[in-house]
């Protein structure tokens, strides 16, 4: 019983941090997207902060980070962490992201503010609007990491559920560099809201696949290589002591 109302306290402190740090840092961050991006880069260092202090989790980078170039970024998705993490280590991080964050208050500014795109999930037809949408105001950008999640939802370590194409369609009408992203995440941090002492949340770039080596990696390839790599890092996991 105690540790789950530790969990609550955490998770109440860390999401009531986002709201007020969101509205007294507003001003500041309105005023450019550099500006807003280290707003948000802020409250992600805060919040490892409390991790660290209150479970001792330790939040771990793999891989070659993408440099400001633009990018598309292709994610697996378990936890409000690995966001947290993308949005802490990438120059100029943005979303495709669920249409119900939209309705999000004080998210849905920063969000807009930095770039991040909605897209209609269970609408196929706004869906395919969105994404042509986001393609048509990615190609004139000259920088920044586009962040999309194939599954489309957080999923549980060890889960695998169908990627959908959109991925796809980014790279091939883009045409920039896609990096393969896994994460165990969901350890540290659960769907469900509870928080695993002395555990690693790890973000590991498994890959860069340049544009003109897109006929070699279908979503199959695509899926194989983050599932692989998640559940690998789910197994490795170290808890210390």
């Amino acid at each position: 019983m105690t540790s789950k109302l530790k969990d609550i306290s955490t998770g109440l402190i860390i999401y009531t941090l986002l709201g007020t740090m969101g509205i007294f840092l507003l001003p500041y961050a309105s005023t450019s997207k550099e500006n807003c991006l280290k707003v948000i880069k802020l409250y992600c260092r805060v919040v490892f902060w409390i991790l660290k202090k209150v479970y001792n989790i330790e939040i771990l980078v793999k891989g070659v980070v993408p440099d400001n170039s633009p990018s598309i970024v292709c994610s697996k998705h378990q936890s409000f962490l690995d966001v947290l993490i993308l949005l802490n280590v990438l120059p100029e991080p943005k979303f495709l992201m669920k249409s119900e964050l939209s309705w999000i208050p004080i998210l849905s500014i920063y969000a807009r503010k930095i770039g991040c795109v909605n897209v209609k999930r269970n609408d196929k037809l706004k869906s395919r609007r969105a994404l042509k949408e986001a393609i048509t105001k990615e190609a004139r950008n000259q920088s920044g990491q586009l962040i999309i999640y194939p599954e489309g939802t957080r999923t549980i370590p060890g889960q695998k559920v169908e990627y959908k194409k959109g991925v796809l369609v980014l790279f091939s009408s883009l045409k920039r560099p896609l990096y393969l992203v896994s994460t165990n995440a969901g350890v540290a941090w659960s769907k469900s809201g509870e928080f695993k002492e002395n555990s690693n949340a790890t973000i590991n770039f498994i890959e860069k696949i340049n544009h003109t080596k897109k006929g070699e990696h279908n979503l199959n390839y695509i899926k194989s290589k983050i599932e692989e790599d998640s559940q690998k890092l789910y197994k490795d996991v170290v808890f210390r002591g």
